[in-house]
């Protein structure tokens, strides 16, 4: 069809929408006309995209197809209509197939130019629109929240083939552009940070999701409370990709601060093993709780003894006074037999934790004694969206989501896609 022609059409169609919206009795508020024209111009934009389409495919033709062995050429076998499901609706565009005399594969050399998707019939934009969207909000939500603002309608397998999809994408250009990723760890640090004297900050914990029929633990961590790190496994692979992610951060030249957490034993397990020589504290929150456990025993109806004999308990400790409190307890003779085993598992958790109990020089050195943002992330990351009420999971699910959160909190949601040829604008 003649440029001209089809500018010329376009033109007239655009000029009737303006006229209809502009000269409508009926549409008086600006909610009415609003609405109006979100419907009405979508249906411009479907007819300016399929022009676009109708004159970007035929330009293609003069292009020499190169085939995929060498020595070789390539046979024009025919050309289809594919429709491809856009933001403006399925938009049907001419592309060619060829074989390859060498080897017998078929070649579509104008799909990567055309945007025509290699799995599935849904476009890159309306891919990069959802992915956020259900990395938030649970699948039926998140679909028809996507169908009311975009027009768009998703049946459940296409929901669950864009997320499976554009989190193996995202997987595979992570791995091949971990530069991209030391870029934004960068970034991350922020410029009023003086990197000279930054320590590596690193936090572990586990939360509980209902996955594959049963409960298990998501081993989640933080490095610097900025990035985040999450396993569906064991302990061990928490480790692995936490070096990873390190790497991957451009952060290998930071020396290593400290590890926070509470007294799980697998933890201090890891980072034995893992971490050698680094600093191991204790989280504050998680004393405090073990303590005030013991006080509530020890002052059932004494709400402010119990809080004085507290408060003086955790004076000691951030004074490094983990022998004094020790003895103290060991002095102690409650003759309850429920308070004698509550002072045994009181005395038993300090003795273990006797060297992670410091947190003057944590302090000192800049560095966090409390782990609230692995707390947080717990909170953030995994429960807000996978500890819904009924929810329940399949492993692959559950890390395709969780792969699309890390994305948006990491900030390479926005670069995966610019390498994909889409700017996209998501909020923090």
């Amino acid at each position: 069809m003649d440029h001209d022609l089809i500018v010329e059409q376009l033109l007239d169609r655009c000029k009737c929408f303006i006229e209809n919206i502009l000269q409508a009795s009926d549409l008086h508020s600006v909610a009415t006309a609003s609405r109006a024209i979100f419907a009405q111009l979508r249906e411009v934009a479907y007819e300016v995209l399929q022009a676009k389409m109708t004159l970007e495919a035929p330009q293609l033709e003069r292009a020499d197809v190169a085939p995929c062995c060498p020595n070789t050429r390539a046979r024009y076998l025919h050309t289809r209509l594919v429709s491809p499901q856009t933001l403006c609706g399925r938009v049907h565009i001419p592309v060619r197939t060829f074989l390859c005399r060498g080897c017998g594969v078929s070649l579509r050399p104008d799909d990567r130019h055309l945007g025509v998707p290699e799995v599935g019939d849904l476009t890159d934009e309306v891919r990069a629109l959802y992915a956020p969207v259900v990395a938030e909000q649970p699948h039926r939500a998140a679909n028809d929240l996507f169908h009311r603002c975009t027009g768009v309608a998703l049946s459940s397998r296409g929901a669950q083939g864009i997320i499976e999809s554009t989190a193996q994408d995202l997987q595979r250009w992570q791995a091949e552009h971990e530069g991209q990723e030391a870029t934004a760890g960068a970034a991350a640090l922020g410029s009023g940070d003086d990197v000279s004297e930054l320590r590596v900050e690193m936090a572990m914990d586990g939360v509980m999701a209902h996955i594959d029929g049963r409960w298990q633990e998501a081993k989640v961590g933080t490095i610097l409370g900025r990035r985040y790190v999450g396993v569906l496994g064991s302990a061990e692979e928490l480790a692995v990709r936490r070096t990873q992610m390190i790497r991957e951060a451009g952060w290998e030249h930071l020396p290593l601060g400290e590890i926070v957490r509470d007294g799980a034993p697998w933890i201090w397990t890891v980072a034995e093993a893992h971490f050698p020589g680094v600093r191991q504290t204790l989280d504050y929150d998680h004393r405090s709780e073990h303590l005030d456990d013991f006080a509530q025993l020890l002052y059932p109806h004494n709400p402010a003894g119990a809080k004085a004999w507290v408060d003086q308990k955790l004076g000691a400790l951030l004074k490094n006074q983990v022998g004094e409190v020790l003895r103290a307890l060991k002095r102690m003779r409650p003759w309850k037999q429920a308070l004698c085993d509550a002072l045994a598992q009181l005395i038993g958790y300090v003795q273990r934790n006797r060297t992670r109990i410091r947190s003057q020089e944590p302090w000192q050195c800049g560095l966090a004694v409390g782990s609230g943002a692995v707390e947080g992330a717990c909170k953030h990351v995994i429960q807000r969206r996978f500890k819904r009420v009924g929810m329940r999971w399949k492993p692959p699910g559950f890390l395709h989501v969780f792969a699309w959160r890390l994305a948006r909190l990491h900030g390479t949601f926005q670069a995966f896609w610019a390498s994909r040829g889409l700017a996209i604008q998501t909020p923090g």
